[in-house]
């Protein structure tokens, strides 16, 4: 079995490509699990840090140092 993962550009046309795949007796659409609240907080600090480590990385931003983060600055 072969995987396959689309990103759809258009929110509203998600359900669309759901239910157009969904007549394809050779595809099972698998969904992704869920998220918590937690969870979701846990890849928005993350994706956050990676923006920041990108913006230092082009010389546009400046990262905190290992006190400050201990410090909770």
């Amino acid at each position: 079995m072969e995987q396959l993962i689309l990103n759809v550009k258009t929110k509203e046309k998600v359900s669309f490509l759901k239910e157009l795949v969904k007549h394809l007796d050779f595809v099972e659409v698998v969904e992704p699990p869920k998220l918590t609240a937690k969870e979701k907080k846990i890849l928005a600090a993350l994706d956050n840090s990676v923006a920041e480590v990108r913006l230092h990385k082009k010389g546009k931003g400046k990262l905190k140092t290992i006190q400050e983060v201990l410090d909770g600055i």
